[in-house]
Order: structure tokens, then sequence, then C-alpha cells
């Protein structure tokens, strides 16, 4: 391992990058050397897979709004189905539907045999 990083150090390419100023690095000459020009390729890909990565956050932030939307009109729907499902109730209970009869002065009545289970 202390040979590789020695033969690293010794390499002109790795030599000229690291005697770069901080000028260099601001302005852009830092991509002009000899390190930079031969792995273009390799920076080109990495380049390439950090705008996929940006891109595949962005997708999945925007879904997970989409999903957090969607859950609220879930439980939105599902709140009214049930408040749809208590008036119902409450507007076939007999008493209400006699009252009701009564108010509009029809002569039905109730019948006296209770309900037969037909299965």
């Amino acid at each position: 391992m202390k040979k590789l990083i020695e033969r690293i150090k010794q390499n002109e390419d790795f030599r000229d990058l690291v005697t770069s100023s901080p000028k260099d690095i601001l302005n852009g000459n830092i991509l002009t050397k000899k390190f930079f020009r031969r792995q273009y390729l390799l920076i080109a890909l990495i380049v390439f897979l950090a705008v996929l990565y940006i891109n595949n956050r962005y997708e999945s932030e925007k879904m997970m709004t989409q999903i957090s939307t969607l859950k609220k009109d879930i439980q939105d729907a599902k709140y009214e189905s049930l408040t749809i499902s208590a008036e119902l109730v409450e507007i076939s209970r007999q008493s209400n539907i006699q009252q009701l009869l009564n108010s509009r002065n029809m002569k039905l009545k109730p019948g006296m045999q209770s309900p037969i289970v037909i299965k």
C-alpha cells in the first residue's frame, strides 16, 4: 500500500495537480491539467450519476408530496362517508319514518307482525 501511495505521489500528473493554487480552482484552469484531461470520462460519469441522483431525489420528494395529498383526500372522503352514513341511519329509523308519514298526512300504519327473515 505504501508503494502505491509513493507511486501516486511521484506521478507527474498528480504533482502538477497538487501544486495548483486556489486561483486555478476558482477560475477553472485546474480542469486543463493532465490529470483531469486523462480522466474526463470518469468525471463525465460522476457528473452524470450526480445529475441522476439529484433527479431521483426530486422525483421521490414529488411522489411523497403526492402521497400525502392523496392520504388527506382519502381521509376527507372517509369522514364524509361516515357523516352521510350516520345521516342515513338517522333518517331510516322507524320513529323518524313514522313521523314523516304523519307530517305528510299519509294513512299508513306499521305492520303488526314481526318481519320474516328469508334465508
